[in-house]
């Protein structure tokens, strides 16, 4: 089909660092946690500070870093592998890189995906062409914006003609992004602001804070250096916490992304 316009990421446009940056990325934030906990641990000892606690805050502390710093990285992979096209005709459709380039299963061939996805991306710069598995938007369910950009979901056309639903996203900073918004709003069928709907994940997102909460006083309170509670709680509580800091970042990601 031919082209009339192709939306991607600025890195994309100039010169695709997509495996660079993605890899990078990746072996930073566990460089940094390396460093992190290493660090801490030895100035733990030189400063003569209870170790238990020390281990427990550099725990969370570290694992809360890791998470955020994980998002970011995530939303410029998800930014720089997405990729809008509008056909002469109207038809509006999407692709991901990666699911195009392959990423495999295991480490190795995840990694070597990321090169395949950065030349692919380079090609689609030099000579943009409509993928064979790109998929259409047929309609526009919801149009939700974040902190980072908009939240889309879709139902979608794929290429072996069956009809999916599933969630886009237009990460800010696209050049011309206002006329695609514009394309997904007119697929939605309604007119200025988007109707707000009920947020059950946000309020997923607040219990499993309330909770990780509660588990982490009681954790303290149980730990055998503090003795407030039965020391038999502290694994059971330890347990809880760590369940409800996945949920919470399960329904953050979610809330993240507007979904």
């Amino acid at each position: 089909m031919e082209l009339k316009q192709v939306w991607m990421s600025r890195d994309t446009q100039k010169q695709s660092r997509y495996s660079l940056r993605t890899l990078g990325g990746i072996l930073g934030i566990v460089m940094l946690a390396l460093v992190l906990t290493l660090g801490g641990t030895v100035l733990g000892f030189m400063n003569g500070w209870p170790m238990r606690i020390v281990s427990v805050g550099l725990w969370l502390g570290v694992t809360a870093l890791m998470v955020l710093l994980a998002l970011r990285l995530g939303r410029n992979t998800v930014r720089d592998a997405t990729l809008y096209f509008l056909t002469r005709d109207d038809r509006l459709f999407v692709a991901d890189a990666r699911q195009l380039a392959g990423m495999g299963h295991s480490a190795l061939d995840w990694a070597k995906g990321t090169v395949r996805v950065q030349r692919r991306l380079r090609e689609m710069a030099r000579s943009p062409v409509l993928p064979a598995a790109a998929e259409e938007i047929l309609r526009v369910e919801q149009i939700r914006e974040n902190r980072t950009g908009y939240a889309v979901t879709c139902q979608l056309r794929r290429f072996d003609q069956t009809v999916t639903r599933r969630t886009c996203f237009v990460i800010r900073g696209l050049e011309d992004q206002e006329t695609l918004l514009h394309l997904l709003e007119l697929r939605e069928g309604w007119s200025g602001s988007p109707e707000l709907r009920e947020n059950h994940t946000l309020h997923g997102l607040l219990l499993s804070v309330l909770a990780a909460g509660v588990a982490g006083v009681l954790c303290v309170l149980s730990h055998p250096a503090v003795g407030q509670l039965p020391v038999g709680i502290y694994y059971p509580c330890l347990a809880a916490a760590f369940g409800a800091v996945c949920g919470a970042v399960w329904f953050g990601v979610r809330q993240h992304r507007g979904e």
